[in-house]
């Protein structure tokens, strides 16, 4: 039994012995026939590399990539701005690229694109990641450094926009959120772009009434108490330490935030994908309240005086709705039912008493003296009728009583 096993062992090792070397060989044979084979009427982003063996090839490549790299990608923004991206944002796998070919034809090189590096090249500029990022690749793919988005721009568009003059703090909010990708689902919050909030409250009204002109959910909105001065009824936005202005996505497309100088004004654009059916916003159902007049009593003021010391204000009030639009006619959604109650007049007048008056001396009336004359007639009657009465020169002696 011990004779029998040490055969098998023997005969286990010069099967061995045979069979390793040849799958050696045979292996050695496949890989020096693989790296004499040449690739026939090939090109590799443009580089002719056909009867080339694939180390001649892979040589070939790197050198052109080394070419490339001397200058950097220049970027044909669809407003006509130009900028420049260096190349240390992509690299290349040729030897994946070369395993690739199996026939003769034009081939791209595998190309990544660290959307990492590109960011800081995107401050600034009206382009978001997600339509460069492909534009980047497909240039490099090419060994081109020449980059436009033509091809982005008529896949996409405008859909909804708006263009206001803005302050500096509404041109630093406005600079923050440029290009900013807002996928399905996401939420566009307006108080993280900023912390000035007379910016971001005039801003606000802006956007809500760009938004109500889209599928976007309303989120957040607050009105303030009073409508204020130089704000459209429909489409006030407060927002302060406890308030904000927030949408939601809720298309299944990608859209961007797009900001364009042009002078003194800036344009906001929504880009991405066209809606279904056509939004529009729309304020209705709008309503004015009568102020009241109010009078205090003060006496604090001059007797008898009066002031009004607080101006009237007519209460408003008015509905939003997003309307969509199909061939079917439209449909109304409540967005928002803003109320501002009037603001009454008040008028405030003194509680001190008038003093009584004082006594006012008769005025007698005078007239001018006349001269009178005398009636003849009435002196004649006089004269024969009138008897003058007895003149008595001395009293008469008292009498005593006859008894």
């Amino acid at each position: 039994m011990k004779r029998y096993g040490m055969h098998l062992f023997i005969l286990i090792g010069l099967v061995a012995l045979v069979t390793l070397p040849t799958i050696g060989l045979v292996n050695y044979l496949d890989a020096s026939a693989e790296s004499s084979a040449t690739y026939t009427e090939t090109t590799v982003a443009g580089v002719d590399v056909s009867e080339m063996t694939k180390e001649e090839a892979d040589v070939r490549l790197d050198n052109a990539i080394k070419d490339f790299n001397t200058l950097p990608f220049s970027v044909n923004l669809m407003d006509g701005t130009i900028i420049e991206i260096g190349k240390e944002v992509v690299t290349f796998d040729v030897p994946n690229t070369l395993d690739s070919i199996t026939e003769a034809g034009d081939y791209p090189l595998l190309a990544a694109i660290d959307e990492t590096k590109v960011e800081p090249y995107l401050d600034g500029q009206p382009v978001t990641m997600t339509m460069i990022a492909p534009a980047l690749m497909d240039a490099a793919s090419m060994l081109e450094s020449t980059v436009t988005l033509e091809q982005v721009a008529a896949e996409s568009e405008v859909v909804a926009s708006f263009t206001v003059s803005p302050t500096p703090a509404m041109q630093s909010t406005l600079d923050r959120m440029n290009g900013f990708e807002m996928a399905a689902g996401d939420i566009f919050s307006l108080k993280s772009f900023g912390e000035d909030f007379e910016a971001l409250t005039t801003l606000g009204s802006s956007f809500y009434r760009m938004f109500a002109a889209t599928p976007f959910a309303i989120l957040e909105r607050v009105p303030h108490e009073t409508l204020p001065s130089g704000m459209e009824l429909g489409y006030d936005t407060k927002v302060d330490a406890r308030s904000n202005f927030a949408v939601q996505n809720r298309e299944e497309s990608s859209y961007a935030i797009l900001v364009l100088n042009e002078g003194d004004a800036v344009t906001v654009q929504l880009l991405g994908q066209p809606f279904d059916s056509a939004y529009e916003a729309r304020v209705e159902e709008v309503t004015s309240v009568p102020y009241q007049k109010v009078v205090r009593f003060s006496s604090s003021l001059p007797s008898g005086s009066s002031s009004v010391t607080q101006s009237g204000q007519t209460g408003q009030s008015g509905k939003l709705y997003r309307v969509k639009v199909t061939e079917e006619g439209e449909t109304m959604e409540l967005l928002g039912f803003d109320f501002y109650a009037p603001t009454p007049e008040i008028v405030t007048k003194s509680s001190v008493p008038l003093p009584p008056p004082e006594p006012v001396e008769p005025v007698i009336p005078t007239f001018p003296d006349e001269e009178v004359e005398e009636d003849p007639i009435f002196d004649d009657e006089l004269d024969d009728n009138f008897e003058e009465p007895p003149v008595f020169e001395e009293y008469p002696a008292d009498q005593e009583a006859v008894g």
